[in-house]
């Protein structure tokens, strides 16, 4: 068997020692937000997001969120429910549903990512430009490495 690798080990161990209470304190703050304007949960507020990212089915949310279509049904009933979310049906085939988001949910997310925006930039505005240049770097490393069918 392989030796592992000694940076590689680190790497791994700062990611997850890093990362998980990173993302905690980002989606606290989006949760709030998601909450406080719509009384919605996380989960849902991640819906209209790919819905606004071009997930237009339930099936392509499944797949995406990596959940059962039945959950994300239920969230989307939700959103319609809070008129947020239109379904749409396609051609006459009453199976073929297009997910779209109202223009009440399009402003409150354009709202809910200029406040998550500007609550970030105020974290990170003491970090020197050499140390931003280097996140983003990492940010667009770790994109490829974990997501790269969106490459």
């Amino acid at each position: 068997m392989k030796t592992p690798d000694p940076s590689l080990q680190l790497t791994v161990d700062s990611m997850l020692e890093t990362l998980p209470p990173v993302w905690d304190r980002i989606s606290y703050n989006l949760r709030t937000a998601a909450m406080g304007q719509f009384g919605i949960s996380l989960a849902q507020f991640h819906v209209l997001r790919h819905i606004r990212h071009g997930c237009r089915s339930v099936g392509e949310l499944a797949e995406k969120k990596q959940i059962s279509p039945s959950a994300v049904s239920q969230a989307v009933e939700a959103l319609v429910v809070k008129g947020l979310v239109t379904r749409v049906q396609e051609s006459g085939d009453r199976r073929c549903v297009r997910l779209e988001l109202t223009p009440r949910a399009s402003d409150a997310l354009d709202a809910n990512f200029r406040e998550n925006h500007i609550w970030m930039e105020g974290k990170m505005a003491l970090l020197t430009p050499a140390d931003l240049e280097s996140i983003r770097k990492s940010m667009g490393i770790l994109r490829k490495t974990f997501c790269p069918e969106e490459n």
